[in-house]
């Protein structure tokens, strides 16, 4: 039976956009960079993502966007993924800019220096990446910003290892993920994927 006869689906219009019309699950990670005059500037983004399985990450923006033209500039920029006790604080980094361009809610958030590049990183993440710039990847309606990882870091209660139970883990340290476009949930309990029998990656 072809999709578009299936009684249980709802055929979308050329001009609906699929993903404003249910839930999916993302991550969602706050990036940091420099202004050009030396202050902080944070940004929330649900499109970010690691590219490959070595140390590159990439995430969506616009030229438009003072993240952009930050990391365009200074080649660098941070990824913090924040708790889900710190919505707030990706929701403050979301906040629209005064008419002078500055935007006095990121003072609400705690940060701290990187190491390796010179951007700002939430404090109390449970994650954060350094990256360098690698390249713009430029698409009809955004652009990826992909990054090369230089330094990186997992707080202690986040830290996977042999001895660790997932859900003792997640238990401790849920993971905020963002259900675009208007939800977001703390995910603390899991189960184990169902591998097949010599699954590779």
């Amino acid at each position: 039976m072809p999709l578009s006869t299936d009684p249980d689906l709802i055929t979308l219009q050329p001009e609906q956009s699929f993903f404003e019309t249910l839930y999916t699950a993302a991550p969602l990670v706050i990036v940091g960079t420099r202004n050009e005059d030396g202050s902080e500037n944070l940004a929330p983004k649900h499109m970010a993502m690691p590219l490959g399985w070595s140390d590159q990450f990439g995430f969506v923006c616009t030229p438009e966007h003072g993240t952009y033209g930050n990391v365009e500039r200074t080649g660098v920029f941070t990824v913090s993924y924040p708790r889900p006790d710190d919505i707030l604080d990706a929701s403050l980094a979301a906040a629209p800019r005064d008419s002078d361009g500055a935007k006095p809610s990121l003072t609400e958030i705690e940060t701290v220096d990187a190491d390796a590049v010179d951007a700002p990183a939430v404090a109390g993440a449970y994650g954060v990446l350094e990256c360098e710039l690698e390249r713009f990847v430029e698409f009809d309606d955004g652009e990826l910003v992909a990054g090369t990882v230089v330094a990186k870091y997992v707080h202690t209660d986040a830290y996977r290892s042999d001895d660790a139970e997932p859900e003792t883990l997640l238990e401790r340290a849920p993971v905020l993920a963002h259900l675009y476009p208007d939800r977001f949930a703390a995910i603390s309990e899991s189960q184990a994927f169902p591998f097949p029998e010599g699954f590779e990656r």
